[in-house]
Protein backbone atom coordinates (compact mmCIF):
# COMPACT_ATOMS: atom_id res chain seq x y z
CA UNK A 1 0.00 0.00 0.00
CA UNK A 2 1.55 3.75 -1.32
CA UNK A 3 2.60 5.83 1.91
CA UNK A 4 -0.12 9.22 1.52
CA UNK A 5 1.22 12.61 -0.40
CA UNK A 6 2.54 14.26 2.93
CA UNK A 7 4.23 11.05 3.96
CA UNK A 8 1.82 9.90 6.69
CA UNK A 9 0.72 6.28 7.13
CA UNK A 10 -1.36 5.20 4.70
CA UNK A 11 -5.63 5.26 5.50
CA UNK A 12 -6.77 1.63 5.19
CA UNK A 13 -9.17 1.26 1.92
CA UNK A 14 -12.69 1.53 2.85
CA UNK A 15 -14.97 -1.53 2.24
CA UNK A 16 -17.08 -1.49 -1.85
CA UNK A 17 -20.36 -0.35 -1.72
CA UNK A 18 -23.19 -2.98 -3.09
CA UNK A 19 -25.58 -1.07 -5.76
CA UNK A 20 -28.40 -0.37 -3.10
CA UNK A 21 -25.96 1.90 -1.10
CA UNK A 22 -24.41 3.31 -3.94
CA UNK A 23 -27.89 4.55 -4.87
CA UNK A 24 -27.96 6.56 -1.79
CA UNK A 25 -25.58 8.44 -2.44
CA UNK A 26 -25.51 12.28 -3.78
CA UNK A 27 -25.29 13.04 -7.18
CA UNK A 28 -21.51 13.16 -8.32
CA UNK A 29 -21.31 17.15 -8.64
CA UNK A 30 -23.04 17.54 -4.94
CA UNK A 31 -21.27 18.12 -1.65
CA UNK A 32 -23.81 18.21 1.15
CA UNK A 33 -23.16 17.93 5.13
CA UNK A 34 -23.03 14.55 6.41
CA UNK A 35 -26.59 15.33 8.62
CA UNK A 36 -28.81 16.92 5.54
CA UNK A 37 -27.67 13.77 4.11
CA UNK A 38 -28.54 11.08 6.55
CA UNK A 39 -31.50 13.26 6.96
CA UNK A 40 -32.69 13.08 3.07
CA UNK A 41 -32.55 9.51 2.79
CA UNK A 42 -33.86 8.69 6.31
CA UNK A 43 -30.82 7.23 8.53
CA UNK A 44 -32.52 5.89 10.90
CA UNK A 45 -30.45 6.68 14.25
CA UNK A 46 -30.97 3.65 16.19
CA UNK A 47 -27.98 1.78 17.50
CA UNK A 48 -25.35 4.38 17.30
CA UNK A 49 -25.11 5.43 20.98
CA UNK A 50 -22.85 5.52 24.23
CA UNK A 51 -22.28 2.15 25.83
CA UNK A 52 -21.18 2.70 29.02
CA UNK A 53 -21.74 2.77 32.67
CA UNK A 54 -20.71 6.43 32.83
CA UNK A 55 -19.56 9.66 31.43
CA UNK A 56 -16.73 11.98 32.98
CA UNK A 57 -16.32 15.64 31.94
CA UNK A 58 -12.91 17.23 31.83
CA UNK A 59 -13.15 20.95 31.35
CA UNK A 60 -10.53 21.56 28.16
CA UNK A 61 -10.60 24.79 26.50
CA UNK A 62 -10.64 25.45 23.08
CA UNK A 63 -9.23 25.07 20.46
CA UNK A 64 -9.82 20.86 20.32
CA UNK A 65 -7.73 19.20 18.09
CA UNK A 66 -9.02 16.27 16.41
CA UNK A 67 -9.14 13.89 17.88
CA UNK A 68 -9.53 15.79 20.78
CA UNK A 69 -7.64 13.35 22.90
CA UNK A 70 -4.05 14.78 21.20
CA UNK A 71 -4.84 17.78 23.67
CA UNK A 72 -1.87 18.24 25.69
CA UNK A 73 -3.90 18.47 29.06
CA UNK A 74 -5.72 14.74 27.55
CA UNK A 75 -2.43 13.13 26.46
CA UNK A 76 -2.16 9.63 27.55
CA UNK A 77 -5.89 9.44 28.39
CA UNK A 78 -8.58 6.75 26.01
CA UNK A 79 -11.91 7.62 25.30
CA UNK A 80 -12.85 4.75 26.95
CA UNK A 81 -11.65 3.88 30.66
CA UNK A 82 -12.24 1.47 32.96
CA UNK A 83 -12.88 2.91 36.57
CA UNK A 84 -14.48 2.00 39.45
CA UNK A 85 -18.17 2.74 38.66
CA UNK A 86 -17.56 0.87 35.19
CA UNK A 87 -16.83 1.15 31.81
CA UNK A 88 -16.42 5.28 31.38
CA UNK A 89 -16.01 7.08 28.23
CA UNK A 90 -14.39 10.66 28.89
CA UNK A 91 -15.22 14.04 27.12
CA UNK A 92 -13.62 16.97 26.63
CA UNK A 93 -16.58 20.32 28.08
CA UNK A 94 -16.13 23.61 26.77
CA UNK A 95 -15.21 26.23 29.95
CA UNK A 96 -17.84 28.91 30.91
CA UNK A 97 -15.18 31.11 29.13
CA UNK A 98 -14.28 29.21 26.05
CA UNK A 99 -10.24 29.80 25.96
CA UNK A 100 -9.94 30.68 29.66
CA UNK A 101 -6.84 28.84 31.77
CA UNK A 102 -7.99 28.49 35.06
CA UNK A 103 -5.87 27.28 37.75
CA UNK A 104 -7.77 24.07 38.29
CA UNK A 105 -9.37 21.62 36.24
CA UNK A 106 -12.94 20.49 36.83
CA UNK A 107 -14.10 17.44 36.26
CA UNK A 108 -17.81 16.04 36.09
CA UNK A 109 -18.31 12.20 36.64
CA UNK A 110 -21.79 10.77 36.06
CA UNK A 111 -23.01 7.38 36.38
CA UNK A 112 -25.86 4.80 36.12
CA UNK A 113 -26.93 3.40 39.39
CA UNK A 114 -29.94 1.51 40.03
CA UNK A 115 -32.59 3.13 37.98
CA UNK A 116 -31.19 7.15 37.90
CA UNK A 117 -27.51 8.42 38.43
CA UNK A 118 -25.25 9.79 40.44
CA UNK A 119 -23.13 12.77 40.32
CA UNK A 120 -19.72 13.50 41.73
CA UNK A 121 -17.53 16.97 40.93
CA UNK A 122 -14.16 17.29 41.64
CA UNK A 123 -11.04 19.83 40.92
CA UNK A 124 -7.71 18.77 39.51
CA UNK A 125 -4.55 21.10 40.64
CA UNK A 126 -3.21 20.52 36.69
CA UNK A 127 -2.26 17.65 34.48
CA UNK A 128 -1.03 15.91 37.23
CA UNK A 129 -3.53 15.95 39.79
CA UNK A 130 -5.90 15.13 36.78
CA UNK A 131 -4.02 11.89 36.06
CA UNK A 132 -3.99 11.40 39.57
CA UNK A 133 -7.95 11.92 39.72
CA UNK A 134 -8.87 8.84 37.43
CA UNK A 135 -6.09 6.78 38.80
CA UNK A 136 -7.78 7.34 42.30
CA UNK A 137 -11.22 7.09 40.56
CA UNK A 138 -9.78 3.75 38.77
CA UNK A 139 -9.69 1.84 42.22
CA UNK A 140 -11.64 3.83 44.51
CA UNK A 141 -15.52 4.82 44.11
CA UNK A 142 -16.06 8.83 43.64
CA UNK A 143 -17.89 9.02 46.87
CA UNK A 144 -14.54 7.87 49.12
CA UNK A 145 -12.55 10.21 50.75
CA UNK A 146 -9.53 11.81 48.66
CA UNK A 147 -6.70 12.02 49.96
CA UNK A 148 -4.77 14.98 51.47
CA UNK A 149 -2.24 16.64 49.12
CA UNK A 150 -3.32 14.08 46.12
CA UNK A 151 -3.20 17.37 43.65
CA UNK A 152 -7.07 16.85 42.99
CA UNK A 153 -9.96 17.62 45.33
CA UNK A 154 -13.79 16.66 45.46
CA UNK A 155 -15.90 19.19 45.63
CA UNK A 156 -19.74 17.80 45.17
CA UNK A 157 -21.99 14.84 45.12
CA UNK A 158 -25.69 14.67 43.49
CA UNK A 159 -28.28 12.40 43.06
CA UNK A 160 -30.25 12.41 39.69
CA UNK A 161 -29.16 15.84 38.09
CA UNK A 162 -29.87 16.37 35.38
CA UNK A 163 -27.71 17.36 31.80
CA UNK A 164 -27.74 18.11 28.65
CA UNK A 165 -24.38 17.11 26.87
CA UNK A 166 -23.83 18.51 23.16
CA UNK A 167 -21.60 17.43 20.83
CA UNK A 168 -19.91 20.69 19.26
CA UNK A 169 -16.95 19.69 18.21
CA UNK A 170 -16.49 21.32 14.78
CA UNK A 171 -12.61 20.44 14.34
CA UNK A 172 -14.55 16.74 14.14
CA UNK A 173 -17.23 17.61 11.75
CA UNK A 174 -18.68 20.85 10.47
CA UNK A 175 -22.22 19.47 11.46
CA UNK A 176 -21.58 19.42 15.11
CA UNK A 177 -19.45 22.40 15.18
CA UNK A 178 -22.82 24.44 13.47
CA UNK A 179 -25.86 22.95 14.88
CA UNK A 180 -24.68 21.57 17.98
CA UNK A 181 -23.10 24.93 18.98
CA UNK A 182 -26.82 26.45 17.83
CA UNK A 183 -28.77 24.17 19.56
CA UNK A 184 -26.57 24.54 22.62
CA UNK A 185 -27.01 28.36 22.19
CA UNK A 186 -31.16 27.56 21.36
CA UNK A 187 -31.41 25.43 25.18
CA UNK A 188 -29.00 27.85 27.36
CA UNK A 189 -31.72 30.59 25.75
CA UNK A 190 -34.60 28.55 26.95
CA UNK A 191 -32.79 28.28 30.52
CA UNK A 192 -32.44 31.86 30.63
CA UNK A 193 -36.21 32.60 29.80
CA UNK A 194 -37.62 29.80 32.23
CA UNK A 195 -35.12 31.82 34.86
CA UNK A 196 -36.32 35.40 33.99
CA UNK A 197 -39.86 34.02 34.70
CA UNK A 198 -39.08 33.46 37.92
CA UNK A 199 -42.10 30.63 38.05
CA UNK A 200 -42.62 26.96 39.13
CA UNK A 201 -46.06 26.76 36.94
CA UNK A 202 -45.70 24.84 33.62
CA UNK A 203 -45.48 26.59 30.02
CA UNK A 204 -44.83 26.02 26.63
CA UNK A 205 -41.14 24.69 25.88
CA UNK A 206 -39.46 24.95 29.30
CA UNK A 207 -38.53 22.51 31.98
CA UNK A 208 -40.45 23.00 34.68
CA UNK A 209 -39.01 20.66 37.07
CA UNK A 210 -37.41 22.16 39.74
CA UNK A 211 -33.45 22.27 40.55
CA UNK A 212 -30.76 23.04 38.28
CA UNK A 213 -30.13 21.60 34.31
CA UNK A 214 -26.40 21.59 33.61
CA UNK A 215 -25.42 22.33 29.80
CA UNK A 216 -22.10 20.77 28.47
CA UNK A 217 -20.71 21.91 24.77
CA UNK A 218 -18.64 18.04 25.00
CA UNK A 219 -16.37 16.40 22.13
CA UNK A 220 -16.88 13.90 19.88
CA UNK A 221 -19.48 11.63 20.64
CA UNK A 222 -20.10 9.91 17.65
CA UNK A 223 -23.15 10.12 14.73
CA UNK A 224 -22.41 13.29 13.62
CA UNK A 225 -24.35 12.49 10.98
CA UNK A 226 -27.15 13.07 13.11
CA UNK A 227 -26.35 16.53 14.23
CA UNK A 228 -27.33 18.32 16.30
CA UNK A 229 -27.10 14.97 19.00
CA UNK A 230 -26.92 15.22 22.32
CA UNK A 231 -27.04 13.02 25.60
CA UNK A 232 -29.81 13.43 28.21
CA UNK A 233 -29.45 12.75 31.78
CA UNK A 234 -30.44 11.49 34.38
CA UNK A 235 -32.27 8.91 31.64
CA UNK A 236 -29.44 8.34 29.79
CA UNK A 237 -30.50 8.56 26.15
CA UNK A 238 -28.79 10.00 23.27
CA UNK A 239 -30.43 11.96 20.80
CA UNK A 240 -30.87 12.53 17.14
CA UNK A 241 -31.60 15.85 15.19
CA UNK A 242 -33.18 17.23 18.03
CA UNK A 243 -34.35 20.74 18.98
CA UNK A 244 -34.38 22.66 22.17
CA UNK A 245 -37.97 22.46 23.00
CA UNK A 246 -37.97 19.36 22.81
CA UNK A 247 -34.97 18.90 25.19
CA UNK A 248 -37.32 20.34 27.65
CA UNK A 249 -40.13 18.30 27.24
CA UNK A 250 -37.25 14.93 27.37
CA UNK A 251 -36.32 16.50 30.55
CA UNK A 252 -39.65 16.94 32.01
CA UNK A 253 -41.04 13.50 30.39
CA UNK A 254 -43.78 15.46 29.12
CA UNK A 255 -43.00 14.21 25.47
CA UNK A 256 -44.81 11.30 23.10
CA UNK A 257 -42.44 8.72 24.12
CA UNK A 258 -43.70 6.49 21.05
CA UNK A 259 -43.25 9.63 18.96
CA UNK A 260 -39.65 10.49 20.34
CA UNK A 261 -38.58 6.57 19.99
CA UNK A 262 -37.73 7.54 16.49
CA UNK A 263 -34.78 9.98 17.02
CA UNK A 264 -33.37 8.05 20.03
CA UNK A 265 -29.93 6.61 19.11
CA UNK A 266 -29.97 4.16 22.21
CA UNK A 267 -29.76 4.35 25.89
CA UNK A 268 -26.19 4.09 27.44
CA UNK A 269 -27.18 0.96 29.68
CA UNK A 270 -27.52 -0.84 26.35
CA UNK A 271 -24.03 -2.98 24.99
CA UNK A 272 -24.65 -3.21 21.18
CA UNK A 273 -26.42 -1.39 18.07
CA UNK A 274 -29.11 -4.44 18.23
CA UNK A 275 -29.73 -3.87 21.54
CA UNK A 276 -30.26 -0.29 21.75
CA UNK A 277 -33.00 -1.12 19.31
CA UNK A 278 -34.46 -3.27 21.15
CA UNK A 279 -34.27 -1.48 24.51
CA UNK A 280 -35.40 1.81 22.11
CA UNK A 281 -38.58 -0.49 21.07
CA UNK A 282 -39.77 -1.11 24.92
CA UNK A 283 -39.34 2.41 25.82
CA UNK A 284 -41.35 3.38 22.59
CA UNK A 285 -44.02 0.99 24.18
CA UNK A 286 -43.62 1.14 27.82
CA UNK A 287 -42.72 5.33 27.80
CA UNK A 288 -40.87 7.23 30.65
CA UNK A 289 -42.27 5.27 33.31
CA UNK A 290 -39.30 2.97 31.98
CA UNK A 291 -36.53 5.77 32.89
CA UNK A 292 -37.86 4.93 37.09
CA UNK A 293 -37.23 0.68 36.56
CA UNK A 294 -33.68 -0.25 36.68
CA UNK A 295 -33.15 -3.10 34.05
CA UNK A 296 -30.28 -5.14 32.16
CA UNK A 297 -30.29 -5.97 28.70
CA UNK A 298 -28.80 -9.07 27.72
CA UNK A 299 -28.78 -10.32 23.81
CA UNK A 300 -27.94 -13.62 21.87
CA UNK A 301 -27.45 -14.24 18.01
CA UNK A 302 -30.39 -16.05 16.56
CA UNK A 303 -31.02 -17.88 13.37
CA UNK A 304 -32.20 -14.05 11.61
CA UNK A 305 -30.37 -11.99 13.40
CA UNK A 306 -30.78 -11.42 17.58
CA UNK A 307 -32.87 -12.28 20.49
CA UNK A 308 -33.12 -9.50 23.01
CA UNK A 309 -34.19 -9.71 26.27
CA UNK A 310 -34.82 -5.96 28.75
CA UNK A 311 -35.29 -7.20 32.25
CA UNK A 312 -36.26 -4.72 35.16
CA UNK A 313 -36.11 -7.55 37.82
CA UNK A 314 -37.29 -5.61 40.58
CA UNK A 315 -40.77 -4.40 38.93
CA UNK A 316 -41.37 -8.52 37.58
CA UNK A 317 -41.41 -7.14 34.26
CA UNK A 318 -39.42 -8.10 31.03
CA UNK A 319 -39.68 -8.12 27.21
CA UNK A 320 -38.41 -10.28 24.38
CA UNK A 321 -37.55 -8.23 21.10
CA UNK A 322 -36.45 -10.03 18.01
CA UNK A 323 -34.08 -7.89 16.06
CA UNK A 324 -32.82 -8.49 12.18
CA UNK A 325 -30.66 -6.43 10.20
CA UNK A 326 -32.23 -3.62 7.74
CA UNK A 327 -30.70 -1.22 5.31
CA UNK A 328 -27.10 -0.87 4.40
CA UNK A 329 -26.89 3.08 4.58
CA UNK A 330 -23.98 5.03 3.27
CA UNK A 331 -22.02 7.46 5.64
CA UNK A 332 -20.73 10.27 3.84
CA UNK A 333 -17.68 12.11 3.92
CA UNK A 334 -19.75 16.00 4.89
CA UNK A 335 -19.33 18.39 2.10
CA UNK A 336 -16.98 15.92 -0.05
CA UNK A 337 -17.94 15.19 -4.02
CA UNK A 338 -20.60 12.78 -4.41
CA UNK A 339 -20.02 12.34 -0.50
CA UNK A 340 -16.84 10.24 -1.26
CA UNK A 341 -15.11 8.26 0.25
CA UNK A 342 -18.23 6.86 2.11
CA UNK A 343 -18.28 3.91 4.50
CA UNK A 344 -21.46 1.31 4.69
CA UNK A 345 -23.59 1.55 8.14
CA UNK A 346 -26.25 -0.94 9.16
CA UNK A 347 -29.71 -0.51 10.44
CA UNK A 348 -31.81 -3.04 12.60
CA UNK A 349 -35.17 -3.39 12.73
CA UNK A 350 -37.39 -4.68 15.09
CA UNK A 351 -39.51 -7.89 14.03
CA UNK A 352 -41.23 -8.79 17.25
CA UNK A 353 -41.73 -7.53 20.69
CA UNK A 354 -43.75 -9.09 23.76
CA UNK A 355 -43.28 -9.32 27.15
CA UNK A 356 -43.10 -11.66 29.99
CA UNK A 357 -42.75 -11.81 33.87
CA UNK A 358 -39.38 -12.51 35.49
Amino acid sequence: MAAAPDGTAPRPALPPLEPDVLALLPATDEAPRCSAHAAGIGTDPGGTSIAADAVALVEVPLPWPKPVFANGLLEGFRPMMDLHVGPTRLLAAVPPDERAQRSTIPVALHWRAGAGTQSAYFEADGPDGLRGLFAHLADQSPANPVPQGAGFASVGYAENERAVLICTQGSHDVCCGSEGTRLAADFEAVLRTYRDADVNEPYTGAPTASGRVAVYRVSHTGGHRFAPTAMTLPDGRMWAGIEAGEIATILDRTADAAAMASRCRGWWGAPTGPAQVAERAVFARVGWPLEDMARQVRFRPSGAGWDVEVVAAETGRAWTVSVEAGRTVPTIACRALGGLPAKPATEFTVTDIWETSK
